[in-house]
C-alpha cells in the first residue's frame, strides 16, 4: 500500500483508512497489447500504474486512432465518471508488461461516500483533467502540426521525461505512428517533422525513448 499512498486522493488517509484500501485493492499484470478495458463497456473499476506503460485511445468514425494519454506508474486511470455507471469513455491497452492496481467502482465509491475529503480530492483531479482536455483541444483547432508535436513532447518531457546532461531524456517507447494519433496527422507528416527537428538538434531519438536536447525551444512552447 506504500504505492498508494503517492495519489493525492489518498494523502489525507490515516492507517485505519487505508487498510480499508488494502482490503479492496486487486493486483492485475497484462502483457503487452492486452486490453485493459474497451470504450463503450461498463465502467467497473479504477486503475492505478505500479510499473508499465499503458495507452489510452478513441476510434473516430473513419478508424483512425486516437490517443489521448500515455500512463505509466503513478499515474490514475480513468479521471472521471466515479460517481456514475457510465462506460469507459476510451480503449485503455498495455503497451508493455504492465502491474496495474485495480480498485472496484463500487468499492471505491463507498469509499467516497465515507470519507468526504477523499470526494474533494477526486474532484480536483477531475478539473485538472478537464483543463487539460481543453487546452489540447484549442491546439488541435489552432496550431499546425510542428507545433502540436511540439506541445506533445512538452508534455510528455514533463509528465516522463528525466533530467541527462543538459537535456532531457523521455523515457518511452513511443512510435512515429503514436505521435501521428496524438496529434491527429500521418505518419509520414510526423516522420518528416521529425527528421526537421532532428537536423536542427533539437532532439534524437533511440529504441528507448527521446532525448531533447534544447529545453528551451521546448520550454518556448505555449
Amino acid at each position: 500500500m506504500k504505492f498508494l499512498k503517492q495519489f493525492l486522493i489518498f494523502s489525507g488517509l490515516n492507517g485505519e483508512e487505508f487498510s480499508q484500501i488494502e482490503q479492496i485493492a486487486i493486483k492485475r499484470k497484462y502483457q503487452p497489447r492486452v486490453f485493459v478495458f474497451m470504450e463503450g463497456e461498463e465502467r467497473e473499476a479504477v486503475f492505478f500504474v505500479k510499473s508499465g506503460l499503458v495507452k489510452t485511445y478513441k476510434i473516430d468514425e473513419e478508424g483512425n486512432e486516437q490517443v489521448i494519454s500515455l500512463l505509466q506508474s503513478g499515474d490514475m486511470f480513468p479521471h472521471v465518471g466515479f460517481f456514475d455507471r457510465s462506460p469507459y469513455p476510451a480503449t485503455a491497452e498495455a503497451v508493455q508488461e504492465t502491474e496495474l492496481i485495480v480498485i472496484r467502482i463500487d468499492d471505491f465509491n463507498e469509499l467516497l461516500m465515507k470519507y468526504p475529503e477523499m470526494t474533494m480530492k477526486v474532484m480536483q483531479i477531475m478539473g485538472k483533467k478537464i483543463l487539460d482536455l481543453q487546452e489540447r483541444i484549442q491546439g488541435f483547432i489552432s496550431k499546425d502540426v510542428q507545433h502540436r508535436l511540439t506541445h506533445a513532447l512538452k508534455k510528455l518531457a514533463d509528465e516522463h521525461g528525466v533530467k541527462k546532461g543538459e537535456g532531457i531524456y523521455i523515457n518511452l517507447r513511443i512510435t512515429n505512428q503514436d505521435f501521428a494519433n496524438m496529434v491527429g496527422t500521418s505518419r509520414e507528416t510526423i516522420n518528416r517533422t521529425l527528421n526537421e527537428m532532428k537536423k536542427k538538434k533539437l532532439l534524437s531519438s533511440d529504441r528507448s525513448g527521446i532525448m531533447i536536447h534544447d529545453q528551451e525551444w521546448l520550454n518556448g512552447c505555449e
